[in-house]
């Protein structure tokens, strides 16, 4: 008889990401740079995630259960040539071509990681919007988006969606609202 109990053990396929991460129960864990681009294979337990590429061991992670991201930074990049093809720089030149709001939006999401690559997913996400929709409405959407501090890229979209962007900003106050007097309403004196 074994001595430990069978463990179930999940075996998916993933591409890795620009930002050097796969994506697993949405949760990211980071694998080394140069498998940009690449399929890997996860072996996913219940404590662990593992990462093989051509059947070679490159990564282990503690296993999340809830959104978010895991990054070691041995798997960082120093001077990746795919990988350097997109900076900080290069998305807020592409943002600021849309708009003011948008090149904002873009800002918070690389300030708001612990390190720039993390908000690249996102960051190309919102910016490849611009294909579907028009400048003026994206800008827009990320003003709405800005103001009410709303993060996530599905919150723009949403915006987008439901053409709450196209909405007027404010809606012209009418007169103030003055006492009328008619046989159906009552006054003070009906009132204990």
């Amino acid at each position: 008889m074994p001595t430990q109990a069978y463990q179930f053990v999940a075996i998916k396929k993933a591409r890795v990401n620009i930002d050097y991460h796969i994506s697993y129960d949405r949760h990211l864990y980071s694998v080394p740079h140069y498998c940009v681009g690449e399929q890997v294979e996860l072996y996913v337990g219940d404590k662990v995630l593992d990462v093989y590429f051509h059947g070679k061991h490159i990564a282990s992670h503690v296993r999340r259960f809830h959104p978010g991201t895991s990054t070691q930074p041995a798997h960082m990049p120093e001077r990746h040539a795919k990988h350097q093809q997109w900076t900080p720089g290069r998305l807020l030149n592409w943002a600021q071509s849309i708009g003011p709001d948008v090149l904002a939006w873009v800002k918070t999401q690389l300030q708001r990681k612990p390190h720039p690559e993390q908000a690249y997913r996102v960051c190309l996400g919102l910016l490849n919007l611009s294909r579907a929709y028009p400048a003026e409405r994206l800008n827009r959407a990320c003003a709405i988006a800005n103001q009410r501090a709303l993060f996530k890229l599905k919150n723009v979209k949403a915006i987008l969606q439901s053409n709450l962007d196209q909405l007027p900003e404010s809606v012209p106050v009418q007169a103030a609202l003055l006492p009328q007097d008619h046989e159906n309403i009552r006054g003070a004196a009906s009132f204990h």
